[in-house]
């Protein structure tokens, strides 16, 4: 009986738990709990043991809640200033995994952007795909009113988001270029290029993009193995 009532405890003590640490430097804040079937200590645990240390380094924290910043643009997830914000409302762990490795990789490439970017072979392969994109898109039986000088824009744009998103549709995308990008998504930018292979890559295993986007796969082994030296 003491035994069960220890273990009654320590579960009350888990569920009211709202502050966690992922590392030194990290908090976790549980700002609103997520459903029961959310195990906080589990996720923390697959990020520390899967995500190498000097990519958590410009990371300050992560808060878990219900926040404006994410309900005002309805997205579930967002990395700002060093901090990521994770919608709670989200169904068992792997949701809010994905969520949390792919702002994390946001994290990673504003940190090394120059690395990342500066031999420009991430960039070139972005554009190609983008260019394969818009002849594939421009043969298809739809009129998508396509604007070339829009896919040769690698920065966010709104109403090109819309387009792939709304207009045409990420199952369309994916249905006439399967292999050229994780998932359709990845055409938005080459932020999100760069972070949906970052985020395949750590949870799904290296070989997961190394056909799809070798360029990145050969950026994340690179800055993994450099990792032994002091990068902050």
């Amino acid at each position: 009986n003491l035994l069960k009532a220890i273990k009654k405890s320590n579960q009350q003590y888990l569920n009211e738990k709202r502050r966690y640490q992922l590392n030194r430097d990290v908090e976790v804040y549980i700002k609103d709990k997520p459903p029961k079937n959310v195990d906080i200590p589990k996720i923390l645990d697959l990020i520390r043991n899967n995500i190498p240390d000097v990519f958590l380094t410009k990371l300050k924290s992560i808060k878990i809640g219900q926040f404006d910043v994410l309900q005002k643009r309805g997205i579930s997830a967002l990395h700002k200033d060093g901090h990521v914000f994770i919608d709670n409302e989200q169904d068992g762990n792997k949701n809010i995994i994905d969520d949390l490795v792919h702002e994390i990789a946001h994290c990673v490439e504003e940190k090394f952007a120059e690395k990342i970017y500066e031999d420009q072979k991430i960039i070139n392969e972005f554009l190609g795909k983008r260019n394969r994109l818009h002849d594939l898109l421009a043969n298809d039986d739809e009129d998508y009113d396509l604007n070339y000088f829009d896919f040769l824009n690698i920065e966010y744009d709104k109403e090109f988001d819309n387009l792939l998103y709304k207009k045409i549709g990420y199952k369309k995308i994916e249905n006439i270029a399967p292999t050229l990008f994780v998932r359709a998504y990845a055409a938005t930018s080459l932020r999100e290029y760069f972070a949906t292979a970052f985020e395949s890559y750590y949870l799904h295993g290296g070989n997961s993009i190394i056909d799809i986007s070798p360029q990145v796969y050969k950026k994340i082994v690179a800055l993994e193995k450099s990792s032994k030296f002091d990068l902050r």
